[in-house]
């Protein structure tokens, strides 16, 4: 009987706990850094909260971060070379958004 990590990993397509480390890490990192550079990046094209309409700036500002996020995730994986595995992740999430690569 395996147990649940086990489980996880096989679901993941990760093989050992190591790898799983290093991508929790590079998702933390990910994420955070996704966070910084939409913020500055809105600030950069004159769009925030006090000078545009909500309706306006949290739909551009989700959009926004999707993006960034999908680029930042590849470039976050390089470093701690997990490329493969996140490009593998990137063509699954992009797949059920319509986009075939």
């Amino acid at each position: 009987m395996t147990n649940f990590m086990d489980l996880v990993l096989k679901r993941m397509n990760i093989h050992n706990v190591w790898q799983f480390i290093i991508i929790i890490i590079v998702f933390a990192i990910t994420g955070s850094l996704a966070l910084v550079v939409t913020m500055q990046f809105m600030e950069y094209i004159n769009i925030s909260s006090q000078n545009s309409s909500p309706f306006l700036f949290w739909p551009v500002r989700v959009v926004f971060l999707f993006i960034i996020y999908q680029i930042l995730l590849l470039l976050t994986s390089i470093p701690f070379g997990q490329f493969k595995y996140f490009w593998q992740f990137e063509k699954k999430i992009l797949g059920r958004f319509g986009i075939k690569l």
